[in-house]
């Protein structure tokens, strides 16, 4: 509360001196929102990030901007940020058996829908970020309730020009990149991004002892895309955008004793995703209205893997596990004859789960905007989509009952939406939206098991689901007080759809076997003020969730990879809180920022296997984030010389709905000198230069062979990094 009380206190102050001679500028900046329909720079609940917040210092995928970001968290779990909470509201994992691809927070590059699979955030030659905050629905359909995540790649220019990038920074970091702007014709113009990137990670492993390895986390990152736009005349253009991304990462960070840093796993984990897609986007400009189609398309190979029991066979032969000690008589006579041929037998203590998962998605989006009479704009479209996940795991699954897993989901989803913006008086603009989604989902599953004999035994299993009444909308009232100040009110309606259970555990319940769709709603109030040095913007937000979707696990057996995954469904969550982004322009040369958002969410208490969870704060949703950034030009002294420091603090969080163990808080201070000269830009930079060790995910489970009840194991985040980067411009 104290917090609020200063920024009352703020805007008190700031606010007295605002009256009609101050508005004589507009000192709103004019900048392009490229997502949503009719988005306004004034809404504050959208948080945008132009390039020159990530560019030159160190920042080479999105990952890297979240923790300077109000209300927007991630689950770690993967060599790259992939799995998003906003506002509280997110998923926290996708193993097989978790349910449908359906996700709380959509993530769009370039018009490509790239939910659940974020880790294509690659920041070389992106342009901007918008991330729209609270229910989105009305606008994205089902896999944006929580909010949506827009990246804009640089579009081609009328000119020619050349941009070379190359970075050297810790653990053998090597990256470099080229993006070049030609125009072909005066009607047509490419651009072009290349870019590879690796480091050997900061993990040592020592499964063997004598020849350490220092590259079972490493990543290596290739990128291309290709833009073309085509202006065949001026009332219509074609955008082209063609992708092809090579992410072949390792995945090694969990160690039996929590370290953080030096691991024993035998297994290479490996965490993949090649990716081929394009969209276009073209626009024909008619008599008052405009007609805009929209089609994407993305082929997506993904391979996920780990060593389930973190160790080797050394490291549990050791004291205190003992294991081959202690299991020589684990199975009786019959078995071991009938499984090995010679009794006693015993077996290592090694478990490894495997995933291929091959994902399709193809959208078409018809849209027409009409520029009607007293300046009120109707905009309305038709969507189309069709997704096709297939999944292949091996290893332990449905808690023992499977070896391995084929698991296809086949979803559709049609759509239609309309939204009308009118403006009530010359400052007070009203503008509402209405969405329908028709969204079907389609399983087919085969799985191997064994018998009480031991025969493997072919099973199979489909269903589907539809829904057909996912209704979502908005009403967005905006208030230009002046020309300096705006106020925003917002009403809206997200919603997910329902889903289908992998698990074919023998004792789960079939009435459990559908978990049911979950709606929100939400309301919020904001304000933006710029004016001279000064610029705010602060958005205060309620959302009640009904019916909300918990992916949950259980762990059957002690062995660590005995665990089965399903959906369901609690009665109610909560989650409210506010955002405040506040700039101080000193002079031209020196400048502050902060950034600071409060949360508290609840959900209601629900069981899980016979076992009550609940009535508490949601996991992955920091009660507060706070960022302060200084910016310092000392080109009155040195010309081209400019320091920029961040330091953002992260409150402690739940890991999981399902226990009680939390992170601790920590605070990250990035820092960056760069120079610049005529064409050629140095920067010296260090991300977490404190070395702070922080958790980015956490589990409670059993997972040597002699423990009885779970403990609490971590992953961390990346220590400190130091890097240079040099850049080289060429525009004609």
């Amino acid at each position: 509360m104290i917090h609020i009380f200063l920024y009352i206190l703020l805007i008190t102050f700031i606010f007295p001196n605002t009256t009609e001679s101050d508005t004589a500028s507009i000192l709103i900046p004019q900048v392009e929102i490229y997502g949503g329909l009719n988005e306004s720079i004034g809404s504050t609940n959208i948080s945008i990030i132009k390039e020159d917040k990530f560019n030159h210092n160190g920042n080479k995928n999105f990952e890297n901007l979240i923790q300077s970001i109000g209300n927007l968290h991630y689950a770690g779990g993967t060599s790259r940020a992939r799995y998003f909470q906003l506002r509280g509201l997110g998923e926290l994992s996708q193993f097989s058996g978790e349910g449908a691809p359906h996700f709380y927070v959509g993530y769009m590059i370039d018009d490509i829908n790239f939910s659940g699979i974020g880790m294509l955030g690659i920041l070389e030659d992106i342009k901007q970020i918008e991330i729209f905050k609270g229910p989105q629905s009305s606008v994205y359909g089902p896999n944006a309730m929580a909010g949506m995540i827009n990246v804009t790649s640089n579009n081609p220019t009328k000119d020619k020009s050349l941009n070379i990038n190359t970075s050297l920074y810790s653990n053998n970091g090597l990256s470099y990149s080229l993006s070049s702007s030609i125009p072909l014709t005066k009607k047509l113009f490419s651009r072009f991004t290349l870019l590879k990137n690796y480091t050997d990670g900061f993990i040592k492993n020592v499964s063997d002892i004598v020849n350490p390895k220092f590259d079972t986390n490493a990543k290596n990152e290739s990128l291309f895309r290709g833009k073309f736009i085509y202006n065949p005349n001026s009332q219509s253009s074609l955008n082209l955008t063609i992708y092809h991304i090579d992410l072949n990462n390792k995945y090694d960070v969990w160690s039996p004793d929590n370290n953080g840093f030096t691991t024993y796993s035998d297994f290479q984990g490996y965490d993949k995703q090649k990716t081929n897609a394009f969209s276009i986007k073209s626009k024909f400009n008619l008599t008052n209205s405009t007609l805009t189609s929209i089609m994407a398309y993305s082929d997506n190979k993904i391979a996920y893997s780990y060593d389930g029991d973190w160790g080797n066979i050394i490291y549990w032969e050791q004291e205190p596990y003992n294991w081959y000690k202690e299991n020589l008589d684990y199975f009786s006579e019959d078995v071991c004859i009938q499984i090995y041929g010679y009794y006693p037998c015993y077996y290592d203590y090694n478990f490894i789960d495997e995933t291929q998962r091959n994902r399709f998605s193809f959208s078409q989006e018809l849209r027409i905007k009409n520029n009607l009479k007293n300046n009120i704009i109707l905009t309305s479209g038709i969507y189309y989509s069709k997704m096709k996940e297939i999944d292949r795991r091996d290893g332990w699954l449905f808690a023992g009952d499977a070896t391995n897993i084929h698991s296809i989901f086949d979803i559709l989803n049609y759509a239609v939406y309309t939204q009308v913006a009118y403006p009530i008086t010359e400052n007070l603009l009203i503008s509402s939206t209405l969405r329908l989604d028709i969204n079907s989902t389609k399983q087919n599953l085969d799985y191997d098991s064994y018998d009480e004999n031991w025969n493997i035994v072919h099973n199979f299993y489909n269903n589907e689901i539809r829904d057909d009444n996912l209704i979502g909308g908005s009403i967005k009232i905006s208030y230009q007080h002046t020309k300096t100040l705006m106020f925003n009110t917002f009403l809206s309606r997200g919603y997910k759809t329902s889903g289908i259970n992998q698990t074919q555990y023998q004792e789960f319940d079939e009435e459990f076997r559908i978990y049911g769709t979950e709606t929100c709603n939400n309301i919020e109030f904001g304000l933006n003020y710029i004016k001279n040095k000064y610029n705010i913007k602060i958005s205060t937000f309620y959302m009640d969730r009904d019916n909300p979707q918990l992916r949950l696990a259980h762990q059957y057996t002690s062995d660590p990879t005995s665990f089965d995954y399903a959906t369901y469904n609690a009665e109610t969550a909560s989650h409210y809180g506010s955002e405040t982004d506040f700039i101080i322009n000193f002079s031209k040369f020196f400048k502050i920022s902060q950034s600071f958002s409060l949360l508290e969410t609840y959900v209601s208490e629900f069981k899980y296997r016979g076992t009550s969870y609940g009535n508490r704060e949601l996991s992955h949703s920091p009660s507060h984030k706070y960022t302060l950034g200084i910016s310092y030009d000392f080109s009155k002294y040195i010309h081209g010389l400019k320091l920029d420091m961040q330091s953002s603090y992260i409150s402690k969080f739940y890991f999981e709905e399902q226990n009680d163990e939390q992170s601790n808080p920590y605070n990250l201070i990035d820092i960056s000198l760069k120079y610049k000269y005529n064409n050629l830009t140095a920067t010296l930079w260090s991300k977490n230069i404190r070395n702070e060790k922080y958790a980015t995910r956490g589990y409670k489970f059993v997972l040597d062979p002699i423990s009885e009840k779970g403990k609490s194991y971590k992953s961390f985040g990346n220590p400190r990094s130091i890097g240079i980067t040099l850049s080289f411009n060429i525009e004609d």
